[in-house]
């Protein structure tokens, strides 16, 4: 193959609308990684180890139970718009309904039994607002995102991904004005940065609302197919929760069976893991709808789709461990000396962008062909062996405890997933 066949080539791959969509969500996704970082190291050196270890605690306990905010409504509209546009307005108006009375519902429960969960030093304020901006508010901004990407507008849900990071990093640069003009660094607490985060939160949720409305149309409320679509949802909001379990059940725990300390140093760690999840996150999110439609052709069409991304995920996993590896020492370099635990953390968590990557095609394959039930089973057995595996390990190890949990529990998920679908394609096979 010569040069000019090559270039041909090349122009033939950039014209289709997979690579664009995946293009525009990678762009949005790494001036996040930018954006994030910088949010991040921010608010890390501001509030310092103990208060950042609050922020993480009870940010980690929304992000458990935001799948049961929209109960897998706005999944089933994907499902749904991805192959017939004109029901877009009853599932977006039906989405935003059980979004809003969950929200508030979830939130007022919260606020009810947080001082059995958090720290006395752990305000309520502090708890209602970040609950309310990580509830509501981001419910807003992903069942925009997911409205979008639905219709084919990846491109504007990768704003939406962008506008979101930048609104927190606008409140995070407000915040070292106040320290800096108002506040002495040595008061600020977890109340000054949850209301910078709330305003921040409800801004962008706002104009994802706005922007869904302008561009897919105007929700419309049908009560008669919200009982079809929880039935449905359920399962996608199980799935994720269970998800969310794995990903976040450890912090939460280490703030209340080790130390605050602990559980920010754990944060950090965690934090730079999901900045290495964010190019494999943005294929994903560029192609679930994608995974729909192939499903509906049968599973040959399906997995072929999935072997194409399977080059891309192995590569990076292996670059993304050996970046951790090399770079782990920097932790503490851009954190703060308070974080040099940070460096080992994060070489025990290398894995976890490849393991997590394999885990999503795997499952995506399953969603897509309306194994959604399977999915979420087995995602629930990971989440039930990753909180028996934190609770009898974090007491004994602390830090280190709540890493092998997590490695263990996300490698049986991922093991039990592919057990599945391979069971499921030997089946299919035979008939």
């Amino acid at each position: 193959m010569n040069l000019s066949d090559i270039k041909v080539k090349i122009t033939e791959i950039t014209k289709k609308s997979l690579f664009k969509d995946v293009s525009w969500m990678l762009i949005a996704r790494l001036i996040n990684v930018l954006v994030q970082a910088a949010y991040f190291v921010i608010i890390a050196r501001s509030l310092g180890a103990e208060n950042y270890g609050s922020f993480v605690a009870v940010s980690a306990l929304a992000s458990l139970l935001f799948p049961f905010v929209a109960l897998g409504s706005d999944d089933v509209l994907v499902q749904k718009v991805s192959v017939d546009r004109t029901v877009f307005p009853s599932h977006w108006g039906n989405t935003l309904l059980i979004l809003l009375i969950n929200s508030i519902s979830i939130t007022g429960i919260l606020l009810l039994i947080a001082p059995l969960i958090f720290p006395e030093r752990v305000s309520l304020l502090a708890v209602a607002f970040l609950l309310t901006a990580d509830l509501l508010c981001l419910g807003l901004l992903e069942a925009g995102n997911k409205a979008l990407r639905a219709i084919g507008l990846v491109h504007k849900a990768a704003q939406l991904v962008v506008l979101n990071t930048v609104g927190k990093l606008l409140a995070a640069l407000l915040l070292i004005t106040m320290i800096n003009n108002f506040i002495p660094s040595a008061n600020v607490d977890i109340n000054t940065w949850s209301i910078l985060y709330f305003a921040s939160s409800l801004s962008v949720g706002l104009l994802a609302l706005l922007m869904t409305n302008k561009i897919a149309g105007k929700p419309r409320v049908k009560l008669g197919r919200i009982r079809a679509d929880l039935a449905q949802g359920i399962y996608f909001s199980i799935g994720m929760s269970a998800n969310n379990i794995n990903n976040n059940i450890d912090k939460t725990m280490l703030a209340s069976m080790a130390t605050l300390n602990a559980t920010g140093v754990y944060g950090s760690a965690y934090r730079f893991v999901n900045i290495g999840d964010v190019p494999v996150l943005a294929l994903f999110n560029a192609t679930y709808h994608r995974f729909f439609q192939q499903g509906s052709l049968g599973i040959t069409s399906c997995l072929n789709f999935a072997k194409k991304l399977l080059p891309i995920i192995i590569v990076y996993g292996f670059f993304s461990f050996a970046a951790f590896q090399v770079f782990a020492p920097l932790v503490p370099k851009i954190l703060g000396a308070e974080y040099q635990d940070a460096i080992s953390t994060l070489r025990w968590l290398a894995p976890l962008p490849a393991i997590n990557a394999l885990q999503l095609l795997t499952a995506n394959v399953l969603t897509g062909l309306g194994h959604q039930k399977l999915r979420s089973a087995v995602q629930t057995i990971a989440a039930i062996l990753n909180v028996i595996l934190n609770v009898w390990l974090i007491p004994i190890f602390g830090l280190q405890g709540a890493i092998w949990a997590t490695l263990t529990s996300d490698g049986m998920r991922l093991i039990c997933l592919s057990i599945v679908l391979l069971f499921i394609y030997n089946s299919r096979k035979q008939t």
